[in-house]
């Protein structure tokens, strides 16, 4: 009977880690690229997306990041942003294609 608990307790913990090993960890470069797709996700001059999802992941991905690639991914994050608010019609449709394109291809891997 105590055996049998135990390995309950065993597979119970096995299926609940399996999904989040399963997320492959993202490289810091990847990281950063991420958290630009995410200043894009949020620039109002690029239209409404919601970046909810975005946000877990990278939040998922955060955890164990050295200082300094965290700082690089909130500046790209920040730059993100500023372009989009500064951009001409021409450059929004650039950024638009980016944040619909690689940026979703980036968090389906």
């Amino acid at each position: 009977m105590r055996t049998a608990t135990i390995l309950l307790a065993a597979a119970s913990i096995a299926a609940v880690a399996a999904p989040a090993l399963a997320a492959e960890r993202l490289t810091d470069a990847q990281f950063i690229q991420a958290n630009r797709c995410l200043g894009l996700s949020e620039a109002k001059a690029l239209g409404e997306v919601d970046p909810a999802a975005l946000k877990q992941f990278i939040k998922d991905q955060r955890t164990g990041r050295h200082t300094f690639t965290s700082d690089r991914a909130d500046t790209a994050r920040t730059d993100a942003k500023r372009a989009a608010a500064k951009a001409d019609e021409a450059a929004k449709t650039v950024l638009i294609q980016e944040r619909d394109g690689a940026c979703k291809e980036l968090t389906a891997s």
